[in-house]
Protein backbone atom coordinates (compact mmCIF):
# COMPACT_ATOMS: atom_id res chain seq x y z
CA UNK A 1 0.00 0.00 0.00
CA UNK A 2 1.40 3.39 -0.99
CA UNK A 3 1.79 6.55 1.03
CA UNK A 4 -1.28 8.18 -0.47
CA UNK A 5 -3.52 5.29 0.52
CA UNK A 6 -2.21 5.24 4.08
CA UNK A 7 -2.54 9.03 4.29
CA UNK A 8 -6.16 8.75 3.13
CA UNK A 9 -6.83 6.19 5.86
CA UNK A 10 -5.50 8.68 8.41
CA UNK A 11 -7.71 11.44 7.00
CA UNK A 12 -10.75 9.14 6.93
CA UNK A 13 -10.27 8.31 10.61
CA UNK A 14 -10.90 11.94 11.66
CA UNK A 15 -14.55 12.38 10.67
CA UNK A 16 -15.38 8.81 11.68
CA UNK A 17 -13.86 9.39 15.10
CA UNK A 18 -15.76 12.66 15.55
CA UNK A 19 -19.06 10.97 14.78
CA UNK A 20 -18.30 7.95 17.00
CA UNK A 21 -17.77 10.19 20.04
CA UNK A 22 -21.45 11.11 19.98
CA UNK A 23 -22.73 7.52 20.25
CA UNK A 24 -21.83 6.69 23.87
CA UNK A 25 -20.39 8.16 27.05
CA UNK A 26 -19.05 4.80 28.27
CA UNK A 27 -15.41 5.36 29.31
CA UNK A 28 -14.21 2.09 27.75
CA UNK A 29 -15.91 2.95 24.47
CA UNK A 30 -14.38 6.44 24.50
CA UNK A 31 -10.89 5.03 25.08
CA UNK A 32 -11.40 2.78 22.07
CA UNK A 33 -12.38 5.77 19.96
CA UNK A 34 -9.32 7.65 21.23
CA UNK A 35 -7.14 4.76 20.06
CA UNK A 36 -8.39 5.57 16.56
CA UNK A 37 -7.17 9.12 17.13
CA UNK A 38 -3.75 7.80 18.13
CA UNK A 39 -3.52 5.76 14.95
CA UNK A 40 -4.45 8.80 12.86
CA UNK A 41 -1.89 10.98 14.67
CA UNK A 42 0.82 8.38 14.11
CA UNK A 43 0.02 8.22 10.41
CA UNK A 44 0.14 12.00 10.07
CA UNK A 45 3.31 12.31 12.15
CA UNK A 46 5.27 9.88 10.01
CA UNK A 47 3.79 10.42 6.56
CA UNK A 48 3.71 14.21 6.64
CA UNK A 49 7.50 14.24 7.05
CA UNK A 50 7.90 11.76 4.19
CA UNK A 51 5.58 13.72 1.89
CA UNK A 52 7.37 16.97 2.71
CA UNK A 53 10.71 15.27 1.96
CA UNK A 54 9.36 14.06 -1.39
CA UNK A 55 7.98 17.48 -2.33
CA UNK A 56 11.10 19.43 -1.35
CA UNK A 57 13.79 17.00 -2.51
CA UNK A 58 16.70 18.95 -3.96
CA UNK A 59 15.23 22.38 -3.18
CA UNK A 60 16.76 23.04 0.25
CA UNK A 61 13.32 23.96 1.60
CA UNK A 62 12.56 20.93 3.78
CA UNK A 63 12.78 22.73 7.16
CA UNK A 64 10.85 25.74 5.89
CA UNK A 65 8.05 23.57 4.50
CA UNK A 66 7.92 21.49 7.65
CA UNK A 67 7.60 24.72 9.66
CA UNK A 68 4.75 25.92 7.45
CA UNK A 69 2.91 22.63 7.93
CA UNK A 70 3.47 22.75 11.70
CA UNK A 71 2.22 26.35 11.82
CA UNK A 72 -0.91 25.46 9.85
CA UNK A 73 -1.52 22.51 12.15
CA UNK A 74 -1.13 24.70 15.23
CA UNK A 75 -3.48 27.34 13.85
CA UNK A 76 -6.04 24.68 13.03
CA UNK A 77 -5.80 23.24 16.54
CA UNK A 78 -6.21 26.70 18.10
CA UNK A 79 -9.19 27.61 15.96
CA UNK A 80 -10.71 24.19 16.59
CA UNK A 81 -10.57 24.64 20.37
CA UNK A 82 -11.98 28.15 20.26
CA UNK A 83 -14.82 27.44 17.85
CA UNK A 84 -15.88 24.14 19.38
CA UNK A 85 -15.70 25.62 22.88
CA UNK A 86 -18.26 28.16 21.77
CA UNK A 87 -20.40 25.42 20.20
CA UNK A 88 -20.22 23.30 23.37
CA UNK A 89 -21.48 26.24 25.46
CA UNK A 90 -24.37 26.90 23.09
CA UNK A 91 -25.39 23.42 21.88
CA UNK A 92 -23.49 20.71 23.77
CA UNK A 93 -20.71 18.22 23.17
CA UNK A 94 -22.49 16.06 20.60
CA UNK A 95 -23.11 19.00 18.28
CA UNK A 96 -19.48 20.11 18.69
CA UNK A 97 -18.13 16.64 17.82
CA UNK A 98 -20.43 16.41 14.81
CA UNK A 99 -19.26 19.87 13.70
CA UNK A 100 -15.63 18.74 13.91
CA UNK A 101 -16.49 15.57 11.99
CA UNK A 102 -18.10 17.60 9.19
CA UNK A 103 -15.14 19.98 9.01
CA UNK A 104 -12.72 17.03 8.89
CA UNK A 105 -14.73 15.40 6.12
CA UNK A 106 -14.69 18.51 3.93
CA UNK A 107 -11.22 19.90 4.64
Amino acid sequence: MGRKAVFLIGFAALPIRGALYTLSDNPYYLVGVQLMDGIGAAIFGVLSVLVIADLTRGTGRFNFTQGVVATATGLGASLSNGITGFIVQRAGFNVAFLFLAVVAAFV
